[in-house]
């Protein structure tokens, strides 16, 4: 399972690495853990993977992954079914180049450098 560390508010939090999402969404006990008051943020409804839309409320947040700190919106819902916090691409992938290898059983990050013209 590509599950990572990452740190919000120097709390490390651990997510899964979901390509297939475009946000990254946490549970409501997580924002608790870490003092944000998750109702707060910008209201949206997101559509998960079952097709169900479930209300969610994004906080641009900074997240550092491995040595980088870098702003990502993250999302917290109380109606995440999915029992753990999810590491979308938004934010996140536009920043690093993220690969999955399967044999290795890993995730890795690599910083992408900005373009220069």
């Amino acid at each position: 399972m590509p599950i990572v560390p990452i740190s919000i508010n120097a709390h490390k939090i651990w997510a899964f690495v979901d390509s297939g999402a475009t946000f990254s969404i946490m549970t409501v006990g997580e924002a608790a853990r870490i003092g944000i008051d998750w109702q707060s943020g910008r209201r949206q409804m997101i559509v998960v993977g079952d097709g169900s839309y479930i209300p969610t409320y994004i906080h641009d947040l900074p997240v550092q992954i491995g040595d980088v700190q870098i702003t990502v919106p993250i999302g917290f819902s109380e109606r995440l079914g999915v029992g753990f916090n999810l590491l979308g691409r938004t934010g996140v992938f536009t920043q690093f180049e993220v690969c999955f290898n399967d044999h290795a059983r890993k995730v890795t990050f690599q910083p992408i450098a900005p373009n220069i013209v």
